[in-house]
């Protein structure tokens, strides 16, 4: 209920800027001002919604948005044309997905005609505060959620990695949603995001599977080249191995530990 208030507000605002434009003759970069503010407000809104799990909200926040915007970057053809490419790129997509896509097309347009950054503080919209958290940088929820799955794809096949133990493990579909989800948590938990770890410790986790300082690191190989794949920041990435590589002594058995 409060997402679609603060949408009607924000829509309420296009408008009405709009409307003051016209009554007052006001400038283009009078315009622009008010129209960054708008879709700061919007991309400031949408990411506490996303964060709240409420993905299907922020999607139609930010789709509202630039569809209520579009019509005013008439004199931008270019940065139109970008924002109606987004608006149609994201129709066919889930709703965690596709607010990505439209998030892109707000901040594109802040980015594009953002006022001079030398102007009153007071008045212009402030700049979002960088991501700190390495859960973040690697894509909160739905960028690690990508990254387990697609490497979970080639691990499963690595006879190197040897997942699935020489067969002595299957994964149905019901083994693999948990075993998803339990990365998941476990990554969140050690990269400062919002889920908790549920599942057993290191140790009693893994105790004998009898897995090998080689199969170990082979999985960490393709973990690098799926996280490269995502395009993960390499310091990131270097960030994350350091952390896997502290679980070594407690999955390793035997040799090689």
């Amino acid at each position: 209920m409060r997402t679609k208030a603060l949408l009607a507000a924000v829509l309420l605002l296009t408008c009405t800027a709009m409307t003051r434009a016209e009554e007052k003759s006001l400038g283009r970069s009078e315009l622009d001002r008010r129209l960054v503010r708008v879709v700061y407000e919007a991309a400031l809104l949408g990411t506490e919604v996303f964060n709240d799990k409420k993905h299907e909200e922020c999607y139609r926040l930010y789709q509202g948005t630039l569809l209520a915007v579009l019509p005013m970057l008439d004199h931008r053809p270019k940065l139109a044309a970008s924002v109606k490419d987004k608006l149609d790129k994201a129709k066919g997509m889930k709703a965690s997905e596709g607010a990505f896509v439209l998030r892109e097309g707000l901040d594109e347009i802040q980015n594009e005609i953002a006022p001079n950054p030398k102007a009153d503080p007071k008045t212009e919209p402030k700049v979002e505060p960088k991501k700190t958290t390495l859960w973040d940088r690697l894509g909160g929820e739905t960028g690690v959620a990508k990254v387990i799955n697609d490497l979970l794809v080639v691990a499963i096949e690595d006879k190197k990695v040897n997942l699935l133990r020489d067969g002595k493990y299957k994964l149905d579909a019901k083994g693999t949603a948990h075993l998803k989800k339990m990365l998941l948590e476990m990554v969140s938990e050690v990269t400062g995001g919002p889920l908790k770890y549920t599942g057993k410790d290191m140790k009693s986790a893994h105790a004998g599977m009898k897995i090998t300082a080689e199969e170990f690191d082979a999985f960490g190989e393709l973990m690098v080249e799926t996280l490269k794949k995502n395009k993960i920041a390499q310091a990131d990435i270097d960030e994350l191995m350091k952390i896997v590589g502290t679980t070594k002594a407690l999955i390793v058995e035997g040799k090689g530990n």
